[in-house]
């Protein structure tokens, strides 16, 4: 197959393909919603059920993909996905100014118990500013709040997993004050599980994790081609592949739980010349390489929950 100079966008992706079997979908889905409203159900039990995996040591047991909802408020997307067997959503405080885990909340607050929740929180500390204790507690004031507004958002007691946002530091995410903070709020029972996620330095990311072994979770970019480049701000990242696989691979022997991001910014993927190249096989690439335990995806419309779906088929 002829090498294209750059992946084709997910959204142009998406608008070539058949309008006919989109809007099919989309009819299915409303009829599903339509149904389930009228029957005052959520969430039944699909034909199929997913298989579940276990995130590491966690305990904690999740659909191999899970719904990213960071690009979309529309409640009725979530509500599909779930209605179709996944279990797993992944959210954060800072999407739409916090509304985001307010959807979110609204959406599976009948079913908590059924749906695993993983959210995020920031930590805005350089390593310059490791050494003053003012600005430590100042920033363990901003953790507790940003998970008390998490909590209320999302209508729950307890996340099962809290991470630092986009970390960047090896140094920060480690810093004693930072794991005495997760280490507390695991106790009280407020969280089940902790880690981090990371838009870059990743490699080096998941060494310290795999030497410290502190964190419960992992959550990285990994895609078939080794890079990305963020639909919203244009960022880039390109890493070592082999690399991140060999801590990957580390990481699983510890028994951390590892989360794939950015799992179709690589673009879509063929397995063989005689096949066409889509996002479902990106996803599917990812799986089998079996460096991951699951995927947190983004998925912003019907047609790529449907595309997306087809990776258990």
């Amino acid at each position: 197959m002829k090498k294209r100079a750059r992946p084709i966008p997910r959204k142009e992706f998406l608008k070539a393909a058949s309008w006919a079997a989109a809007s099919f979908f989309l009819s299915g889905v409303n009829l599903i919603r339509s149904a389930q409203e009228k029957n005052n159900q959520i969430f039944p039990r699909p034909e199929k059920t997913i298989p579940l995996i276990e995130l590491g040591r966690t305990g904690i047991r999740v659909t191999p993909m899970g719904f990213g909802a960071s690009r979309t408020m529309d409640s009725s997307l979530l509500r599909a996905a779930l209605n179709e067997g996944l279990n797993f959503v992944d959210t954060g405080r800072s999407y739409f100014g916090g509304q985001n885990e307010v959807m979110v909340g609204q959406t599976v607050a009948a079913a908590r118990k059924d749906i695993i929740i993983q959210s995020r929180l920031r930590v805005p500390i350089t390593e310059t500013g490791l050494a003053s204790p003012e600005e430590i507690k100042n920033v363990l004031k901003g953790m507790g709040a940003s998970l008390s507004a998490s909590l209320k958002a999302l209508q729950t007691d307890y996340l099962d997993i809290l991470l630092v946002h986009g970390a960047e530091s090896p140094r920060v995410v480690h810093h004693e004050a930072i794991m005495e903070f997760f280490d507390q709020q695991k106790k009280k029972g407020v969280i089940r599980a902790c880690g981090f996620s990371s838009h870059a330095r990743q490699v080096e990311l998941l060494q310290a994790a795999n030497q410290k072994l502190f964190y419960d979770i992992l959550m990285v970019p990994y895609n078939h081609k080794g890079a990305y480049v963020h639909m919203n701000t244009g960022r880039a990242n390109r890493w070592d592949q082999p690399a991140l696989e060999a801590e990957l691979d580390r990481a699983r022997k510890n028994g951390l739980g590892l989360i794939a991001m950015k799992t179709c910014s690589g673009g879509p993927y063929s397995a063989s010349p005689d096949s066409t190249p889509s996002y479902a096989q990106a996803l599917r690439w990812i799986l089998r390489r079996g460096k991951v335990h699951a995927m947190a995806v983004a998925m912003a419309n019907f047609s790529q929950i449907e595309e997306n779906l087809q990776i258990f088929n």
